[in-house]
């Protein structure tokens, strides 16, 4: 099979896929990327060539979204054999393991109150300015992860029992059916930044470049503002990124006694399971046994010297 109908044979694929249409973009991008390693082969792909690919991904991703391209690129050679259309060179290959422990930090007390500190300040320079504080006030207090941020519309804020509330189309869901409340001061940040856009279009937050073709601010490009808003306060390790300001929240929020349960309910977690990871990384961080040893070691080495 030459590289050209692989190419052909993948689109097929996506049409013959039952998913939503963002999954669908997700498996073009993950084919686009490895149809770029491809073409780079003297001969169509074996099933040393997709372990090999595996591997260089590997060196540059995460392992989760080393797993998501495995997974797309398995059940793409799946469906090429079950249809009769070609080789399944990727059978039996496994993907890479995960961890379930987080690799991304929250911030601490003081990172978080100097990346709000910082936002603030230059807020006045200009809307986008105004929008990025706005965004960094809201994800850093409700948990909020970039897509769904990306996702909101003008018209998801409405007024729930006590608070203004965003309503969100979480991680996974087709619905904008649970929400977080907003404390007045963020409501008020994001009321400004709308007023000042003067518009009516219908995203939450939008692009400012001309050049942008979509009106609706990208993942990306929340990620990518936060990332240097972070290193502008002198935060710049890759364990710190957008992801870590809903880690702050669930330790902020534990930490100032919030439940378990609580916590889950605020970050919109399905099993407590995964909010308990939040509880152990807290303990963790507050934990120095490795001082106890040290200490009876040592102390026990220095006595016999004397």
């Amino acid at each position: 099979m030459d590289k050209y109908n692989l190419a052909q044979l993948m689109d097929e694929y996506i049409t013959y896929k039952d998913v939503r249409k963002i999954t669908k973009e997700s498996y073009r991008r993950i084919f686009s990327e490895y149809m770029e390693y491809v073409n780079k082969l003297p001969k169509p792909p074996t099933r040393e060539d997709v372990k090999s690919y595996r591997e260089e991904l590997s060196e540059n991703l995460a392992a989760t979204t080393v797993q998501k391209h495995m997974v797309v690129i398995r059940g793409f050679y799946e469906w090429l054999y079950a249809e009769g259309k070609g080789e399944n060179i990727a059978i039996g290959i496994k993907g890479v393991k995960i961890t379930s422990n987080f690799k991304r930090q929250a911030l601490s007390v003081d990172q978080a109150s100097r990346l709000i500190e910082h936002a603030r300040n230059i807020s006045d320079r200009g809307i986008v300015e105004l929008r990025n504080y706005a965004i960094i006030g809201l994800m850093i207090t409700t948990g909020l992860r970039t897509i769904e941020v990306s996702r909101a519309d003008s018209q998801d804020i409405m007024f729930v029992n006590d608070a203004e509330s965003l309503f969100v189309r979480g991680k996974g869901r087709d619905a904008k059916d649970e929400y977080v409340k907003l404390p007045e001061e963020i409501h008020q940040n994001i009321v400004s930044y709308q007023i000042a856009r003067s518009d009516n279009k219908k995203p939450l937050f939008i692009n400012h470049n001309r050049n942008c073709k979509n009106d609706r601010i990208s993942p990306k490009t929340i990620s990518t503002m936060v990332k240097e808003y972070l290193r502008d306060v002198g935060i710049d390790e890759r364990i710190y990124t957008a992801h870590s300001l809903r880690h702050t929240v669930a330790t902020v929020a534990m930490n100032e006694g919030a439940t378990l349960y609580q916590t889950q309910q605020l970050l919109r977690h399905k099993s407590s399971d995964t909010t308990q990871i939040y509880l152990h990384s807290i303990q963790r961080r507050e934990s120095f046994v490795e001082n106890l040893v040290y200490k009876k070691l040592y102390k026990k080495s220095e006595d016999k010297e004397k």
